[in-house]
């Protein structure tokens, strides 16, 4: 898997590992789903001055999403589609953007994806050629391509892996877990090439593109200051794709110009040393006994951002007390931040209640 950044193609081990914390690997098959019954974004909107950006820790298992509608911008990341519409979507990897697209959810519903960038039809042939993705010009492209129907489209979107890039990177991330972090479902998950293609809507859909980094393009001249921050903050030759929990609060950040932004469902930490996500063990992720991963990239991309964004207010959102166990439990690392908050759910409740 890989990400590229301006004019760098980036093959890491930190950005790989990370990404399973958020266990973000959808279903990779084909879909010709309809794209009707669809749940739709609401116009209706009385404070964007509050933001809340939705992860999928299982601490938000029955957590009506519904209630917060009135009060704010909801943003949300990767499969929350599946079960809510948020005001905003956020996906990163092939594995989630395309089969969501297949459902038809971006076709009324705004969603921001990484590197959506559009190819004309006539394109595909030499694209999906067998020597792109396996170096073999005979192979079988069956086996490594994961489509939508194509009907009368005339532009499409295109992501993949090449199977020496894959292989490459499991070898290196091998190397690098010594501790067996990671489980056989883990490599099997991750390591694996592919093309993934969407035929896009003729009529139009409400994809909008990152980008090949977290900061927009779109913002980059309007929040030139910011951007120039955010590239400085970040250490030589680190990735400035960061994972999509921290993407969507970089985008809110920039889009809405909120006074406060709520993190809910960021649990970080699990309570049994296993998968701690609210799609475990669904096609394309890791399953209910699988390993927890280590979230220490997820907490240095937020720490990053309360410091890029002093004058929002934020607060992260836990179920219970600090201290009640590994989960509801103050991050060391955000020990010093002058503008960040927790709050137990029904605090969250109070405040908003209050005004």
């Amino acid at each position: 898997m890989y990400y590229k950044d301006e004019e760098r193609i980036y093959s890491t081990v930190p950005s790989v590992i990370s990404q399973l914390s958020e266990n973000s690997l959808e279903s990779q098959v084909s879909s010709s789903r309809e794209m009707g019954g669809m749940h739709l974004q609401k116009p209706k909107m009385i404070n964007n001055k509050q933001v809340f950006i939705i992860g999928n820790g299982e601490s938000r298992i029955g957590f009506d999403l519904e209630k917060l509608r009135d009060y704010g911008k909801i943003y949300g990341c990767n499969s929350l589609y599946k079960d809510f519409t948020p005001d905003a979507l956020i996906a990163i990897d092939e594995r989630v953007m395309h089969p969501c697209y297949w459902s038809g959810y971006p076709i009324d519903n705004v969603c921001w994806f990484r590197d959506w960038d559009p190819m004309p039809g006539n394109a595909y042939e030499l694209l999906t050629d067998s020597s792109m993705i396996t170096g073999d010009p005979n192979v079988d492209m069956s086996d490594y391509t994961y489509s939508n129907p194509r009907n009368d489209s005339t532009a499409f979107v295109l992501h993949g892996t090449h199977k020496d890039q894959a292989e490459s990177l499991e070898k290196e991330v091998r190397e690098l877990d010594t501790d067996k972090t990671l489980n056989q479902e883990t490599y099997d998950l991750v390591f694996e090439a592919g093309l993934y293609t969407t035929w896009l809507n003729t009529k139009g859909d409400k994809v909008r593109n990152i980008g090949p980094c977290s900061f927009p393009v779109e913002y980059r001249h309007t929040h030139a200051e910011t951007y120039e921050q955010f590239r400085d903050n970040a250490p030589k030759g680190a990735i400035l794709a960061l994972n999509a929990g921290p993407t969507a609060q970089l985008i809110a950040s920039l889009k809405e110009e909120p006074t406060e932004i709520y993190l809910i469902g960021f649990d970080l930490y699990s309570l049994d040393g296993v998968v701690n996500n609210v799609y475990k063990g669904t096609p394309g992720y890791l399953g209910a006994g699988g390993n927890v991963i280590p979230s220490d990239d997820f907490i240095i991309e937020h720490r990053d951002l309360f410091n890029l964004f002093p004058n929002i207010k934020h607060f992260k959102v836990n179920k219970h007390p600090l201290g009640t166990d590994a989960v509801n439990r103050e991050i060391k690392e955000w020990k010093d931040i002058p503008n960040l908050e927790y709050l137990t759910y029904a605090e969250l409740f109070g405040r908003l209640a209050s005004g």
